[in-house]
Parts: structure tokens; sequence; C-alpha cells
């Protein structure tokens, strides 16, 4: 597996090895002596996948302190645009956002550090998104932000998007109201 540093302190992609031969490919998503080689967390507590169509916008979403958690997440099936912003005040990359595509054919993965809201946008007909954190979900600490309140350059104008994530505030008015969560 390779480690790539991204714009964003702590924030990697992965290009895992892909196998292929005249059936398929074999793609390892995670093996816990190479992300412990990589300096990577290894105590993933919960994954999950979800299944979304095209233009679909989900986030952007995070964990608040004492549940705050480190997410490794991909794209089994299609192709997403996948988005991270530091929240981190004590971050050099404060308030910067990173994307990339995250392709199924690729296999390549992204690799979020605590403090670090996440969303992605489906770019295919269809997509499998799936995520592995390292704290079990809390709903008492479960937050995010409005996906379009951030300098990210959207490949969608108009996402199909909840109403959850709909009346998400602002970052701005996130980091005003939590001036010293990270």
């Amino acid at each position: 597996m390779k480690k790539i540093d991204t714009t964003i302190k702590g924030c990697y992609e992965l290009q895992p090895r892909i196998f292929k031969d005249d059936r398929g490919c074999l793609v390892k998503t995670y093996h816990e002596d190479t992300f412990r080689e990589l300096d990577l967390e290894t105590d993933f507590t919960e994954e999950y996948y979800s299944v979304s169509k095209k233009n679909v916008l989900r986030g952007l979403h995070f964990q608040t302190p004492p549940h705050d958690h480190v997410k490794c997440v991909t794209c089994i099936s299609g192709k997403i645009f996948d988005v991270v912003v530091d929240l981190r005040k004590s971050s050099p990359t404060f308030k910067n956002t990173f994307t990339i595509e995250l392709d199924a054919e690729i296999g390549n993965m992204l690799y979020v550090p605590k403090g670090l809201a996440h969303g992605f946008l489906v770019l295919s007909d269809q997509a499998v998104f799936l995520n592995r954190t390292s704290v079990v979900y809390k709903p008492e600490s479960d937050k995010g932000i409005h996906w379009n309140s951030c300098d990210v350059d959207w490949p969608v104008k108009t996402p199909i998007v909840s109403e959850k994530d709909e009346i998400c505030i602002s970052m701005d008015t996130f980091l005003k109201e939590n001036p010293t969560i990270w």
C-alpha cells in the first residue's frame, strides 16, 4: 500500500495493490501490519457502507470530542468526489479543503484524521461508499456543517441532499460556537 500526502496535515490518499486476473480483481482495503508500518490508526471499531445514486451529496459530517474519530473511506463501486475540511484551529491547514475522486476501478482510499469534516458527491450512476471509523457512532457527538459553506468547487451545483444535511450550520458559525473544540 502506498501512502500519499495531501494538502491537509495528517490526511492521506492510500493506494492499495490491486491483484487482477481474468476472473476480476482483489483489493485489500485494510491490513493491520501495513497500517501500523505507515503510522496510521489500526483500532477501527465500526464499518459500514452506503449506496447512493448520481448527484447525491452526503456531508459534511464529523463527530466532536470525546467521540471524534479517524476515518478511512473508499468507493467500492462507482466513483465519488470526496471532500474534507480541516476544522482543527491548531492545524497549519485550518479551514483548508481537499478534494479527490475515489474510484472503485483505482481502489484509492482517503485516510481522514480527527478534526476534519467529511462528505462526498456521487459522480457515477450509483456508488457504494465504505466508511471505517475508530469510534462507534455516537448521536450526541454527531455534527455537520453545510456542504456549501466552505471553499469547495462541487462538480454539481444543485445536488440531492438530505433534509438533515441541508439544515446544517455554516462552517464559520460552527467554529464561532465551538471555539476550543480541537
